[in-house]
């Protein structure tokens, strides 16, 4: 049996699979075409361009819409203000492939990094406080060798296209000055200044979007710096936002399923609340309504070592762990949960039996709150205006050259 060149066929889209009488195989045999996704939009990949790689035409390079590095996007250490790309980048820009093999800096200071600095300056520090920026690969004028700029815009950068920028990857500033805080990994942080543990880039992400997230080596998972605002597909992480309340454990997992997070477990709360303040609560000690760049009632900010804003001390936050609460001098009875989908065993009026963790500590509960605090009083389907929620989502895999 031989192999003949330039025999590469398009299989259909996903959809109606038609058939077709093929010759040599049988009189009146057909033969179902099976759905793929190879001429999808945005692959590149069809019949034609295969048999010309077959034949030399072609480049297979440019096929692919790849990225490829060997190591990720970081914040330059000691510098605040500075993205470092990877040593090593191979990259596609609509067509073309580009190269890049030392690595460059973006500063966020410098108007020269930005795509634009016409409307609103984000060489001011102050301009960046508490939001997300991103980082795009756009084509030179020439060469082989990829130009980077920063932008506000999180689909294209000012200036260009879709056909001729490529976005890489992302980062959040803070969004209050830190101050000096012993021992803190974050002391000495000012609005405006680059969270280490934001950067991400297009193989060290969240399976959900990154905007408002930051990165916990030690847990491995990302999590949203702020508690949670707005319900459904508009939950986010984002500051200065109306803080979610009076909504049930039920309503949250639903709220954060929407987005592709979850909410976090005990263990995980504790690791990526660590460095915040401890058996203290939020200046006032009232709701805080809204999220980020609080202070406790001793004025220390109240963010956690990777930028976790107000973990302890704010307002309880629902937790994935279940626990229990027990009434061995009641009997057991059915209470049937909201929105007509199922039931729950409970022991007493009180609802004992099930329940689900809490952690932080609300805004009045004084030396009560912290990163270990936890509460496991309530039923699932209990809602108030001290509970929020805060989201947590699973690591893509990383992938360096």
């Amino acid at each position: 049996m031989a192999y003949t060149k330039t025999t590469w066929v398009d299989r259909v889209l996903a959809g109606t699979a038609p058939t077709y009488t093929i010759s040599g195989i049988g009189t009146g045999q057909t033969v179902e075409l099976e759905p793929s996704s190879i001429t999808t939009e945005g692959t590149g990949v069809t019949a034609a361009r295969m048999n010309n790689i077959e034949q030399g035409i072609e480049n297979p390079d440019l096929i692919a819409k790849y990225y490829m590095h060997d190591q990720a996007w970081q914040c330059k250490s000691g510098d605040n203000s500075v993205i470092q790309s990877p040593n090593e980048i191979k990259l596609r820009i609509d067509t073309e492939s580009y190269y890049l093999t030392a690595q460059i800096e973006l500063d966020v200071d410098v108007a020269g990094d930005w795509d634009t600095t016409s409307g609103t300056d984000y060489t001011v520090a102050a301009n960046r406080a508490g939001k997300d920026f991103y980082f795009y690969a756009v084509q030179p004028s020439s060469g082989t060798v990829p130009e980077f700029v920063l932008s506000a815009n999180s689909t294209v950068p000012s200036g260009y296209t879709a056909s001729n920028s490529r976005k890489l990857g992302g980062f959040h500033c803070e969004c209050a000055d830190v101050g000096t805080i012993s021992g803190h990994d974050l002391s000495g942080y000012l609005a405006g200044d680059i969270l280490p543990a934001s950067v991400w880039d297009l193989f060290h992400r969240a399976v959900s979007g990154n905007e408002g997230m930051v990165y916990s080596e030690q847990a491995n998972i990302w999590v949203d710096i702020y508690l949670a605002s707005g319900t459904g597909s508009s939950t986010a992480s984002a500051n200065g936002a109306t803080i979610s309340d009076i909504r049930s454990w039920l309503d949250f997992v639903d709220d954060f399923a929407a987005v592709k997070k979850s909410l976090l477990s005990d263990f995980e709360f504790q690791i990526i609340a660590a460095g915040s303040n401890e058996e203290t609560n939020i200046s006032g000690s009232a709701d805080p309504v809204t999220t980020g760049g609080h202070s406790d009632t001793a004025g220390r900010r109240m963010v956690s070592n990777i930028g976790v804003e107000d973990a302890a001390g704010a307002m309880w936050q629902w937790l994935s762990t279940p626990s229990a609460r027990l009434d061995d001098g009641t009997a057991g009875a059915w209470y049937n949960l909201p929105g007509a989908k199922g039931s729950f065993y409970t022991y007493g009026t009180n609802s004992y039996g099930n329940t689900q963790l809490r952690a932080g500590g609300i805004w009045a509960d004084g030396a009560y709150c912290g990163s270990r605090t936890r509460r496991a009083a309530f039923v699932r389907w209990n809602a108030s205006s001290s509970i929020g929620g805060r989201g947590r989502s699973e690591p893509r895999v990383r992938n360096f050259l």
